[in-house]
């Protein structure tokens, strides 16, 4: 029996779950598309490859850090997303997270149901979620970072 309620939201990546650690003091991503040689999409799903993007009509996206150190640290996290030959085509980015918490953390919604016309978007297959890291010596630690769908 389908859902009266419409597709139930859910977690397609997180930093938390793949392997990745959650202390972060330089960039780093989600993966890459993983044979730029190739003109087939990725075959393998797991949390260090390209994230799977083709079912999704919304996202939703948060960062936040539980504490950062270093001289004006700051992290920002960009969804972008894969053509067909593993071009990477930014779609978003975060405010850059400059404080510790929730209250230091950022988030935005982007696809069918956006929020705003500037967050309305079409997903290719697959994305990718990355980060970037400036300051002198920055560390974050503690850093969520999740990708919800529906």
């Amino acid at each position: 029996m389908p859902n009266r309620l419409g597709t139930p939201a859910r977690l397609i990546w997180s930093l938390a779950r793949s392997g990745l650690g959650t202390t972060l003091a330089g960039d780093g991503s989600s993966g890459d598309w993983p044979d730029l040689t190739s003109p087939f999409p990725p075959t393998q799903l797991n949390n260090a490859t390209p994230v799977d993007l083709r079912d999704v009509e919304d996202l939703w996206l948060t960062a936040m850090a539980a504490d950062i150190t270093g001289t004006t640290p700051s992290l920002t996290v960009t969804l972008n997303q894969f053509d067909a030959s593993g071009n990477v085509w930014p779609l978003a980015s975060l405010a850059a997270i400059t404080g510790s918490g929730v209250s230091g953390g950022k988030q935005i919604s982007l696809g069918k149901h956006g929020g705003s016309a500037g967050n309305y978007f079409v997903f290719s297959a697959w994305g990718q979620v990355a980060w970037a890291i400036t300051g002198a010596d920055p560390v974050f630690t503690g850093v969520d970072i999740e990708l919800w769908a529906r």
